[in-house]
């Protein structure tokens, strides 16, 4: 139990880890705090159970905290454990995700009791170093700041309207801008596209994508830091997602060997308390070989990832990527895609000596991430 005072108030909030059958108090509390002022991703008990649940790669529940009052959750903050590299070598992160307060509790002291309580988790769990996102003029901001998120690194978006028919039909307060963002894309596509010659055939996975993991951590390599995905966090992030939010992964093979690949997947945007889920792709995998480049194979793919996603019947496809990665951004503008520039911030806390030796080393320097999807909500 904790006692906070809020000007002459003494307010009763009893903080706890996650017990079962928390999940309705939990997405309830989150949909409140993101979902009714502004854009944000809808979260349903179907997500919710298979990102947060046992099945998830190094689950471990008493990462989830809650905040009670007056024996309802008020506050929420999951604390997610995984690895990622950083320079070639592994380290143990933790995420965190969907910090979330009633908004009538709004500054009372409740977000920051939860983080303290999630880095102590961290700190039992010998975790490396936490990572999180925020949006950079955002309130919560400060809050990181004070409790040691001072590494931050920009990540930049990117969308495309890919039909008209599809914004109209799912994304209904875009309308009068369907046609000329079509337009405009399908322009910008077709004035600067290469024209691929070659022989790779597009093919979407089954099951059977051990092969596609392989190339894409190869691929990756080449970022400063990355998700350098095992099969079993594989499985569970693009295999075994909900068919509501299916990830469709494409290969571009010749001669039955990958070149390039990609992942489109599937989310929706709720926007402005609108009460609709608006469906949308995101382009989460992305890479083609080195030896393959400038040679027109990257656009075709991504048309025919486009292609795929507009049978779905989705109008939008979106994507965010590292501020600094301006090879892929030239890439997109040339797609056709519109970009902006710093939409979020993801910040990071060294916990382990060896993390805050590491980014003591590189102080100053920079580089080029890959973006960590799962940790942006997806």
């Amino acid at each position: 139990m904790s006692n906070i005072e809020y000007g002459d108030v003494k307010l009763n909030f009893r903080f706890r880890t996650f017990q079962e059958g928390d999940e309705k108090g939990i997405i309830k509390t989150y949909m409140a705090a993101f979902c009714k002022s502004r854009i944000c991703e809808p979260m349903t008990p179907e997500f919710w159970n298979w990102k947060y649940g046992p099945i998830r790669p190094y689950y471990d529940p008493e990462g989830y905290q809650v905040c009670e009052y007056k024996k309802k959750i008020v506050g929420t903050i999951q604390c997610t454990l995984r690895t990622m590299k950083f320079n070639g070598v592994q380290y143990k992160v933790a995420g965190i995700d969907d910090v979330s307060t009633c908004p009538i509790l709004e500054k009372r002291g409740i977000a920051g009791q939860l983080m303290r309580n999630a880095i102590s988790f961290m700190e039992k769990r010998e975790v490396d170093l936490s990572v999180l996102t925020a949006d950079p003029k955002g309130h919560a901001q400060r809050l990181y700041e004070r409790l040691g998120y001072t590494e931050k690194t920009y990540i930049s978006f990117g969308a495309k309207l890919i039909s008209v028919w599809g914004t109209i039909k799912n994304f209904t307060i875009l309308t009068p801008l369907a046609i000329p963002m079509r337009l405009y894309g399908t322009f910008k596509a077709e004035k600067a596209m290469l024209k691929y010659k070659g022989d790779a055939k597009i093919r979407i996975l089954g099951k059977n994508q051990e092969d596609f993991r392989q190339k894409l951590n190869k691929n990756y390599h080449t970022f400063y830091s990355f998700d350098d995905y095992s099969p079993d966090y594989w499985k569970w992030y693009h295999i075994n997602r909900p068919q509501s939010h299916r990830s469709i992964v494409v290969a571009a093979k010749e001669d039955g060997i990958i070149k390039a690949g990609g992942v489109i997947t599937k989310s929706y945007l709720l926007v402005v308390n609108t009460k609709k889920f608006n469906p949308v792709f995101v382009l989460t995998e992305f890479f083609v070989e080195k030896d393959f480049r400038k040679k027109g194979l990257g656009s075709y793919l991504l048309n025919q990832l486009e292609r795929i996603a507009r049978k779905e019947g989705v109008g939008i496809i979106i994507t965010l990527f590292h501020g600094r990665n301006m090879k892929f951004r030239k890439f997109l503008k040339k797609m056709g895609y519109l970009t902006m520039d710093k939409s979020v911030m993801q910040m990071i806390k060294p916990i382990s000596e060896r993390a805050k030796a590491l980014f003591k080393r590189n102080k100053g320097k920079k580089f080029v991430w890959k973006v960590p999807f799962e940790q942006l909500g997806y």
